[in-house]
This record gives structure tokens, C-alpha cells and sequence, in this order.
């Protein structure tokens, strides 16, 4: 069953340990479940199947957020550099190839899960620290960014041709008296400016920054074309080599131009809080997961959804911080339709205690109805659900999470995927509109009659086209 298998994930993530990357690779389908549906709740980004980008809340990649879970809940204590450089990247440029290494903590008093991550830059260092220290900018420019930019030059004919006059001479007379400067040395010159503006910091992180900026921005060949690019097209006289440029002008201009461009790439310190925040939807599915509604009552059922939407709202930003905050303001735009309506929020807390009276009604009677029957019930307390909006926000991934929850109690599992989340959203869209015709009275229903909302919601209800995949849990 999922459910042993989530228990037993969690237990493991206390104590700082998990699985065996053999077992996460193998044959345990429970495990495969698992990691499909944290799959489908991570934020990620991805190609559909008609070849379009999608961005689910993140621009990284949604196999690289596989890699990330299956590593979270492996019984390893790193990330593998090849994740971390593929995490990490951001505007083509590849994240830094190294591994990092990570703790994962469980909290008995506060029972919060949280988790360490080895720093890749240290804390004081920002990109615009060049622009702030004029000194340190210039001894970027002059040791490492110039040489870079002879050598671009001096390897590139067009360039070279924006001074007709002069080009074959520089060529020579440049390589004759400046000779050109190896990667190593270019790297090395940004390292020791760098140590005497961070003197206090490990020489391992000073070296990521250094590597970072020369090899992975600087030496990116996206880097190096758009630099070329924007040199030969600064005007169209020189476009057509109408105005002859000085070799020493070229490269002042085009070393500024590179520091410029450097200065507008932003470190990846957002992808790796998104690795974080990978940490604790995980970890909120995982709880989702292991719960069970079996012999609750109302208020009990009430207090562990509540417990499912704070979880699916921790982030490494509020994660000492997480309260439970039901909705308190009328929604204006809605990914369920545009048209749709929601009831009161002064009624959130009462529609949400009649969904889980149905919720005690269905699992009480669960032995007693066939499995079609079943899954039909749990789509009419989803759509409620998604109906009533509870919360302030996460009601999407909530409503998913019960649907998994009473699923597991019949024995079986609903997995949204992401490339079906389109479908998803059409369904229930569907189901709005014939709701749309007596929307008032559903909606005051809700809240003071939920059986008069039976007969309108059996109007749309319907396991034949399914917006997930459901197989045996």
C-alpha cells in the first residue's frame, strides 16, 4: 500500500536517511507512485506534448525536479554535481557543476521538517557587488574581462574587419607584444580580486564564484554570440564596416559591454531555494500520503485538512512561520473559468465542515458501495471542494490530496500528471458551466442543504473520462 510506503519514507527523512537508490530505481511501483504524484505538485516547467513551454511556478526543468525527488528521498547526503548544474541553470546559462551536500531535520517539539543545503555562493556575495565597489570592478575589467575580449576579437574575422585599415596589423602586432591569455590564468586573476574582497570566506566557495562567472557566463557560447552580436550591431555604419574602429576602442567597448551583460545575469540563488521548496512539497505530499479519514469525525477530518493545506504551503521563505489562513477575500480571476463563483468567504469554514461530514457519510459506507460508485463520491466532494476554496491558497493541491487520501481508503490512487493538467482544468470548467445555470442556489446549498446540490452535480459526474490516471494503490 502507498500509505505504509509514505509512512515509511517520512520516518526515514526524520532521521536524516531514506531509500536505496537501487530500490527508487527498481521495480517497487509504490515507490514509482509515489514520486509521480510529487511530481505533479513540484513547481517545473516542461514541453507538452504539442511542443509548447509550459511554466508550473519554476523554469526548472520537471525531469530535473525527478532527479531532485528521487534524490530526497534516496538514503544520500548529496546531490550529484550533474543535478546541481542542471538545477541551477538559468537564461542558458549552466548552473555550477559541483555537488552539494544536504542535511534533512525533523523537529520533535515543533514536528517541522526542514533541510540544510551546502552554501555554492557564500551569503555576502551578489552579483552587483561590482557595481558598488569600483575597484574591484575595475580590476574585473582590466585582468580578467579585456584579456577575454582580445581573445574573442583576435579569433574573429568579422570583428577584426570593423577596422579594415588596421586589422591585419593589430592582428599581428596584438599577438606579438599581447599574446593571448589562457582560461586558467583569466580565472585565476578574477580568483585573487575576489579573495581580497571576501578575505573571510572558504577558498572553495571564492573559486565556485570565479568558476561561475568566467566559465559557465562568460565562456557560454550564448554569452559569446550575443557580445558579438551587439558589437557588430551597434550601428549600421559599422554594420558595414562604414567606420573604421581602433583595436584599443573595440576592446574598451566591448569589455564594458561584457561587464554589463555579466551584471544582468542574476545568480542562481532562486533555483536553489526552488530546490528547497522541491524539499517540502515533497514532504507535504508524503504527509498528504500517510493520512487517513478512517473513524474520524467531522472536526477531526476538518483539523488534518487543515494540517494537508499548511503543509502544502510551507516554503523555505515562511517555513518557521505557517499558519493556516482561510480565505478571507472574494476571488476576481480563477484558473477553474472565468465565470465561475465561489461561495461567501463568512461560509468557507461551514462549507468546508459539510464537505467533511460527507467525507465521514462515504467512508463509513465504503464496504458497503461498489468502486464506481465510490470514485463518483469522491469527484462530487472534490468539485465541492474546489467550489467552496477554503483556503488562501494551495486548494488545488489540497482538493487532490483528499481525493488520494479517500481513494487509498477503497485501495486505490488518482495520479494528476502534469502534462494533463490542461484536461484537469477543462473538466471542472465543464462542470462549472452546467452549474453556471442555478449557480446561485448551488452555492447557497453548499453552505445550508448540501443534498440539493446532488441532483446538479450528477449532471457532470462521470468516471468514463477521468482528469487523472487511477490505478490500484
Amino acid at each position: 500500500m502507498i500509505r505504509e510506503s509514505a509512512i515509511q519514507m517520512l520516518n526515514l527523512i526524520k532521521n536524516n536517511d531514506g531509500l536505496d537508490p537501487k530500490r527508487i530505481m527498481g521495480q517497487d511501483m509504490d515507490i514509482q507512485k509515489i514520486v509521480d504524484i510529487a511530481l505533479s505538485e513540484c513547481r517545473c516547467s516542461m514541453i507538452d506534448k504539442n511542443g509548447n513551454y509550459a511554466r508550473f511556478g519554476s523554469s526548472t526543468d520537471i525531469r530535473i525536479i525527478k532527479m531532485l525527488i528521487q534524490k530526497l528521498i534516496s538514503n544520500s547526503n548529496e546531490i550529484s554535481p550533474e543535478v546541481v548544474a542542471m538545477a541551477l541553470t538559468k537564461e542558458g546559462v549552466i548552473g555550477p557543476f559541483q555537488k552539494i551536500e544536504i542535511e534533512k531535520k525533523f523537529d520533535e517539539k515543533s514536528q517541522k521538517y526542514d533541510i540544510e543545503m551546502e552554501e555554492v555562493f557564500p551569503n555576502e556575495f551578489h552579483v552587483n557587488m561590482f557595481k558598488n565597489d569600483i575597484e574591484l570592478r575595475e580590476q574585473l575589467v582590466n585582468e580578467t574581462i579585456k584579456p577575454y575580449v582580445k581573445n574573442i576579437i583576435l579569433e574573429n574575422e568579422v570583428l577584426m574587419s570593423k577596422s579594415p585599415i588596421m586589422s591585419y596589423i593589430n592582428k599581428y602586432v596584438v599577438r606579438l607584444f599581447c599574446p593571448q591569455k589562457k582560461d586558467e590564468e583569466l580565472v585565476q586573476a578574477l580568483k585573487n580580486n575576489l579573495k581580497n574582497k571576501l578575505p573571510n570566506t572558504k577558498d572553495e566557495l571564492v573559486e565556485n564564484i570565479s568558476n561561475y562567472i568566467f566559465i559557465n557566463i562568460m565562456n557560454n557560447k550564448f554569452f559569446k554570440q550575443e557580445l558579438i552580436d551587439r558589437t557588430l550591431g551597434t550601428t549600421e555604419l559599422q554594420k558595414l564596416g562604414k567606420i573604421s574602429v581602433g583595436f584599443n576602442s573595440l576592446v574598451e567597448n566591448m569589455s564594458y559591454e561584457t561587464l554589463q551583460m555579466i551584471e544582468l545575469r542574476n545568480f542562481p540563488y532562486g533555483e536553489i531555494i526552488s530546490i528547497k521548496d522541491t524539499f517540502f512539497t515533497l514532504v507535504a505530499v508524503l504527509e498528504a500520503l500517510s493520512t487517513s479519514f478512517d473513524g474520524l469525525n467531522e472536526d477531526e477530518i476538518m483539523h488534518k485538512i487543515e494540517e494537508i493545506n499548511k503543509g502544502f504551503n510551507t516554503t523555505n521563505k515562511n517555513k518557521n512561520n505557517v499558519e493556516i489562513k482561510y480565505r478571507t477575500k472574494e476571488i476576481v480571476n480563477s484558473k477553474y473559468g472565468t465565470n465561475s463563483e465561489f461561495i461567501d468567504t463568512k461560509e468557507v469554514k461551514q462549507g468546508l465542515l459539510n464537505i467533511c461530514k460527507m467525507i465521514k457519510v462515504l467512508l463509513s459506507k465504503k464496504d458497503e458501495i461498489d468502486s464506481e460508485t465510490y470514485i463518483k463520491e469522491v469527484l462530487r466532494i472534490h468539485y465541492r471542494f474546489i467550489k467552496v476554496q477554503a483556503f488562501d491558497s494551495a486548494n488545488g493541491r489540497t482538493a487532490r490530496a483528499i481525493v488520494n487520501i479517500l481513494l487509498q481508503s477503497k485501495g486505490l490512487i488518482g495520479i494528476f500528471r502534469k502534462e494533463k493538467r490542461s484536461d484537469y482544468f477543462a473538466v471542472i470548467e465543464e462542470a462549472n458551466k452546467l452549474i453556471k445555470q442555478n449557480e446561485e442556489k448551488y452555492l447557497d446549498a453548499l453552505v445550508n442543504n448540501p443534498m440539493e446540490c446532488t441532483e446538479l452535480e450528477n449532471e457532470f459526474l462521470s468516471i468514463d473520462d477521468l482528469p487523472f490516471i487511477l490505478v490500484n494503490g
